[in-house]
């Protein structure tokens, strides 16, 4: 067994590591971001390399489709090469920190069955969501002004007129042609080849959608979208595999809640779009002092979309 330290045992701070992990497994909205963890740990800046996908820049032309590949009447040692483009980026890494004080005239309770997790369950759960923040709006400084590294919201590629004139999407059937919109502004091949989308909305929309007056098509229009995008009958190149409802994807400063409203949406595919993580959710070290103990924990990564059109989000929804 790892030996942490010898103040607590060490099963306390696995269970600490152990209880923010499945909190954000459980609680985050970012949580289908694949993962990408790094072979080195604590870096700050991460060279994301590629392949350039011959099927992504071309597409489906019919010139393209016509070529296939090439046929071998004999295996050759030294066959043509794909014409396949390598390029790379780097990214730099956010960090998020969780400090834990333990007064020392309480440290003789958190022996046996007693956990300090639990008693700062609250604690760890908003680090937990912290990262899940920054992940959707970057990272920030302590003043919350200066941003370290950039989230999801920096890079997705912008959707805009989802009714196909604005984005007031007040009539019936203009939520179902806004996520439709944004579907089609995701290459084909793209959709083809990965995992089903993930969608996300804020509450408002769903609540909308569900409204027993929004009827389009002879159904509720989120029935409707159900039916066609997310339900078994779904193909797919077009299903949305998971759909979660969050607020955090609204802008500060710009929208107002309960007035505006957004829509994201990607295809979780590691070629094109992952959580970087340098360091998982872990202690950086602690510190006895006269009167308590001090834990620090952090977490190093960020969301990283090096392919652009893989990820989508809309502009500033209103309904009137």
């Amino acid at each position: 067994m790892v030996t942490y330290n010898t103040v607590l045992e060490d099963r306390q701070y696995i269970e600490l590591s152990k209880r923010a992990a499945r909190y954000f497994l459980e609680r985050a909205k970012m949580v289908d971001l694949p993962l990408k963890k790094t072979t080195i740990p604590n870096i700050t800046v991460y060279r994301w390399t590629r392949l350039t996908e011959p099927y992504i820049a071309a597409e489906d032309t019919v010139a393209n489709i016509a070529t296939g590949g090439k046929a071998a009447e004999q295996w050759d040692e030294e066959p043509d090469l794909a014409d396949i483009q390598h390029g790379y980026t780097d990214y730099t890494l956010g960090s998020i920190q969780m400090a834990i004080k333990v007064m020392n005239a309480n440290i003789p309770q958190f022996v046996g069955p007693n956990l300090l997790a639990d008693k700062r369950s609250a604690k760890i759960a908003k680090f937990a969501l912290d990262v899940d923040t920054g992940l959707i709006k970057g990272i920030y400084d302590r003043t919350g002004k200066v941003k370290l590294a950039d989230g999801y919201q920096d890079a997705a590629t912008s959707v805009t007129n989802l009714n196909g004139s604005d984005s007031k999407l007040t009539t019936k059937g203009d939520i179902w042609k806004g996520i439709i919109k944004m579907i089609d502004a995701i290459p084909f091949p793209m959709r083809e080849s990965g995992p089903p989308m993930v969608l996300l909305m804020s509450e408002n929309v769903f609540k909308n959608s569900k409204a027993p007056d929004r009827i389009y098509q002879d159904k509720i229009e989120w029935q409707f979208i159900y039916d066609n995008l997310i339900g078994p009958e779904a193909i797919q190149a077009r299903k949305i595999g998971q759909v979660r409802i969050t607020n955090k994807i609204l802008l500060t400063g710009t929208d107002t809640l309960g007035s505006h409203d957004r829509i994201a949406l990607y295809v979780p595919d590691e070629r094109w779009i992952a959580k970087v993580v340098s360091r998982s959710f872990s202690m950086l070290g602690e510190r006895a002092g006269l009167l308590s103990l001090l834990q620090s924990w952090g977490w190093t990564g960020r969301c990283v979309i090096d392919n652009g059109d893989c990820a989508q989000f809309s502009e500033q929804i209103t309904w009137a």
